[in-house]
């Protein structure tokens, strides 16, 4: 009955107490019957006195008094002893009534166990129906101002270079640098996208020594509404969808009309530095490229 249901430790509780009752009234109408089970024989065993104290006993003197044939309890009249077989005991009536009583006991516990698991069932699924404030976001969401701690994160990364766009012969390498803010469960990030024609099969650690002809920057502001936050412990995991511009000599930004699939994850790896910073891990999903965050050259902080 309880097998697949989340039951609180008060619901064990409230059920261990009802066993426990349980088994005590099992206890005391065992004993009850027990005691209330009468003497079958009425008589006393043989090495006892009349008293019950144990030794050798003279009963002769009971043997006349009782001859064979006879009942205890009775007087015997004077005379032969009469050899007729005695008549049947009367029926024991109070061992009747103890046994009486056990299907009536029977009844009890099987009662009082299907109250206690009811009750146990139930006050286990309003337990589960209450979500815990601290996990009422996302799965595995940790969040910062439950420790107390400032939930701002800003971070600058630059990542290895990707393929932006493969062609017949070479590729269309970027070489993303990004500004991230992160509050809780928004985030903004500002995205530049350096990009380069190369006459390679994947990017070149430094393009300009390559000799890829430099291109247009695009450039892609993502806001709070463009953005999925999820966050694990330190780590954050963006997902959202990137449009990207161009800025030619400084001039009113021109749409691309390209819009790439975008996915970051970071994370702050070794000790802060003296002014808070610390070095920042991670990965950039960028259309069908893929690039690591360069921790060497990408920083993250708490706080504004």
């Amino acid at each position: 009955m309880l097998g697949g249901m989340d039951v609180s430790p008060a619901a064990w509780l409230l059920l261990g107490l009802v066993l426990g009752v349980l088994a005590a009234v099992t206890v005391v109408v065992g004993v009850a019957a027990l005691r209330r089970r009468p003497d079958r024989t009425g008589q006393r065993p043989l090495g006892t006195s009349a008293d019950g104290a144990p030794g050798q006993v003279d009963d002769l003197a009971d043997f006349l008094e009782h001859p064979p044939g006879s009942r205890p309890g009775e007087s015997q009249p004077s005379g032969w002893a009469t050899l007729a077989p005695p008549p049947p005991p009367a029926p024991a009536t109070r061992a009747g009534h103890g046994r009486a009583l056990l299907p009536l006991a029977a009844m009890c516990l099987a009662a009082l166990t299907v109250v206690g698991t009811t009750a146990a069932v139930v006050a286990g699924t309003r337990t589960a129906d209450r979500v815990p404030p601290r996990v009422a976001g996302a799965p595995g969401e940790v969040r910062d101002r439950d420790s107390g701690e400032d939930p701002t994160v800003v971070a600058d990364l630059v990542v290895g270079g990707l393929v932006l766009e493969p062609r017949a012969v070479g590729v269309t390498a970027a070489y993303p640098e990004l500004r991230l803010r992160s509050e809780g469960d928004t985030a903004s990030v500002e995205l530049r996208l350096p990009t380069y024609n190369c006459l390679t099969a994947t990017p070149p650690p430094d393009p300009v020594a390559a000799g890829c002809a430099a291109a247009l920057v695009e450039h892609a502001d993502l806001g709070p509404s463009d953005l999925r936050v999820e966050r694990r412990g330190d780590r954050l995991t963006l997902r959202g969808r990137a449009a990207t511009v161009t800025r030619p000599a400084g001039s009113a930004p021109e749409p691309t009309g390209r819009v790439y699939a975008l996915e970051l994850t970071v994370a702050p790896r070794g000790e802060p530095a003296e002014d808070g910073t610390r070095k920042a891990a991670g990965e950039l999903r960028l259309g069908t490229g893929t690039a690591p965050v360069l921790t060497d050259r990408s920083t993250l902080r708490r706080g504004n």
